[in-house]
């Protein structure tokens, strides 16, 4: 696996993984929450309709407590004769919209006085009470409940025994009120409407001591469901408690539903019927917040996990592009024998790494043309020996021989220019041997402190008669602060003398040389550059190689010694750009020599 898959994979485990679980994590406990949150409210709402109905109920009781204990109510006594009995309970009527009716009856069940004057004279018929409470001077009783036309439209009949004032112990007769049962309805209605947590298939219901349901909000209605004893076995909401629950829904025709539920707990003195409100939601409606927060959390995780993936991708980019650019640079440098170009540094550890390697590669290359250079050098060595040894005497006996020829008095005219020819190519073949020579067994240098200034302006002053000749212009900038080095004087002239001739070989009548020194680091920079036609780019890698040579009459040796000397004083000389057009030797000489230049220096001279 690459470095780049292994830094993606690593990534996204370690920000998806915690990411997701952390999301899992508060979901969970966010759903919990909600879900706790959702079915406390449905208890809350059942348990504020029951006691809403209590006190309504308690309410309606009292009125006709109350109204019972009116003296008006004695007339009935006289059947009501002047309508004053009618006139107060069409009041009571008037200020208590919740009635139908309010009536009284004698004891035989006539009507004798009513809010609606139609209803006098009307007889009542019997009917079984429902629900019986004693409240203080008499009881009040409910009769079973009434339904005519729509579910909505029923009534409940409230009566209690209205007695007579003057014989302690009797009843004149009975006052009824004819409570609209609708207000309940209207209630399990407000329920079932509530917008706070959503309404979608909620419905509410009242439930008698048996487990029927004698009223229901308006959903329930329309399955009718209003007199079903559908819940009777439920057994939560025939406790005596208030709560929630998740129940079966079938009894409903729905699937799960999540149920609240309350007892009724009376009204001050009313103890309550033993009834219990329920109210109902399916899940499927009631989890929709839980639904589209788990959508929400999912959106989260996915943008969160797109965020994860694209810093993942750039990241493990970002770390692992230098190192797959330093792969692709090794593997180019295995494969040819060039030096690629470097990748970019970058910063970091990465960055180090980078420098270090392409330092490692550039010494190895280094090392390398330093070993091809010592293979070159060492057959210069050996032939130089051998020439030494095997030419050199025949040589000096040659040009001895030429010179007595040239001595004869009757030697002819093409016969001395033949003899000269051969003393001159003599003297050359001994140069190029004592050249061998030098190069292959130089002279140990002998370091002393030497002003670099000095020296180049002393091979000024040494090549000015040349240089005048030639119309050729040598300027010289000395910037350096520290021209003070330890060196081989003698040596460092040779340097800059093969340097500056070079140039001036190359040149033509008015050309320019320039002498510039410039301190940089700890190091003593000095440059020799010209305006003449440079080196081609071809030939440029090659310049220092011995033998190597541009000119007819060169011998190719001279750069090979100067950087053999360069790398003695422990310094380093390249071929660069120029202002001037030319050609620019920059050598870099450092002004502390190294244990390792010492080194070299004895190895080189042993």
């Amino acid at each position: 696996m690459t470095i780049r898959r292994t830094l993606l994979f690593s990534f996204l485990a370690v920000s998806l993984v915690p990411t997701a679980l952390l999301t899992f994590l508060a979901f969970a406990q966010a759903r919990d929450a909600l879900q706790t949150e959702i079915a406390d409210h449905l208890r809350a709402q059942a348990s504020t309709a029951m006691e809403h109905i209590d006190w309504m109920l308690f309410e309606r009781m009292e009125n006709v407590r109350i109204w019972r204990q009116l003296e008006v109510l004695q007339d009935i006594r006289l059947r009501d004769v002047d309508k004053r009995v009618s006139r107060v309970l069409a009041d009571l009527k008037a200020g208590n919209d919740v009635y139908e009716m309010i009536f009284c009856t004698t004891p035989e069940g006539e009507v004798v006085a009513a809010s609606n004057p139609q209803a006098v004279g009307q007889q009542l018929p019997s009917s079984t009470p429902w629900l019986t409470v004693d409240l203080f001077s008499g009881p009040i009783v409910f009769d079973s409940l009434a339904f005519a036309g729509s579910s909505r439209d029923a009534r409940l009949a409230i009566h209690t025994p209205i007695p007579d004032a003057f014989r302690p112990g009797e009843v004149i007769g009975t006052l009824y009120a004819m409570f609209e049962w609708q207000q309940i309805m209207q209630i399990l209605d407000d329920t079932e409407r509530d917008s706070s947590t959503g309404n979608a298939g909620r419905g509410a219901a009242l439930l008698d001591h048996d487990g029927v349901i004698i009223a229901a909000s308006s959903l329930l209605r329309r399955r009718e469901f209003l007199l079903s004893p559908a819940l009777a076995f439920w057994p939560p909401v025939r406790t005596e408690h208030n709560g929630a629950m998740t129940a079966d829904g079938r009894p409903l025709g729905e699937a799960d539903v999540l149920v609240g539920y309350a007892h009724s707990r009376g009204y001050q003195h009313f103890a309550g019927f033993g009834w219990s409100t329920v109210v109902v939601q399916p899940i499927v409606y009631a989890f929709v917040p839980i639904r589209r927060m788990g959508l929400a959390f999912a959106i989260l995780l996915a943008l969160t996990g797109a965020s994860a993936v694209g810093a993942s991708l750039f990241i493990a980019a970002r770390l692992a592009q230098p190192i797959v650019g330093l792969t692709k640079f090794t593997r180019k440098f295995s494969k040819t024998e060039a030096l690629p170009p470097p990748p970019t540094h970058r910063r970091g550890e990465v960055g180090e790494l980078t420098v270090a390697f392409l330092q490692m590669v550039q010494d190895l290359e280094q090392s390398r043309e330093d070993l091809i250079r010592a293979a070159k050098l060492a057959v210069v060595g050996e032939m130089a020996a051998s020439m030494a040894h095997e030419v050199r005497t025949p040589l000096g006996i040659i040009r001895s021989s030429a010179q007595m020829i040239q001595r004869e008095p009757h030697l002819s005219g093409e016969g001395r220019e033949m003899a000269s020819f051969v003393v001159s190519e003599t003297d050359r073949l001994n140069r190029l041997i004592s050249t061998l020579l030098n190069l292959a067994r130089p002279r140990p240098p002998v370091f002393r402190e030497v002003n670099v200034h000095q020296i180049l302006q002393h091979v000024a002053e040494l090549l000015a008669p040349r240089l005048t000749r030639r119309n050729i212009l040598l300027s010289e900038e000395y910037a350096a602060t520290s021209p003070q080095l330890v060196c081989d004087e003698e040596q460092l002239l040779q340097v800059f003398l093969n340097l500056v001739l070079n140039a001036v070989q190359v040149l033509s009548e008015g050309g320019r040389i320039l002498l510039r020194t410039a301190d940089v680091e700890d190091s003593l920079m000095i440059e020799v550059a010209d305006n003449g036609p440079g080196i081609k780019p071809g030939d440029q890698t090659h310049v220092f190689d011995p033998f190597f040579t541009t000119r007819a009459e060169g011998i190719g040796l001279g750069l090979t010694i100067v950087q053999q000397i360069v790398r003695t004083h422990g310094g380093e000389i390249h071929l660069v750009e120029t202002p001037l057009g030319g050609a620019c030797f920059r050598i870099l000489l450092p002004h502390t020599r190294s244990n390792s230049t010492d080194d070299e220096t004895t190895s080189v001279s042993g």
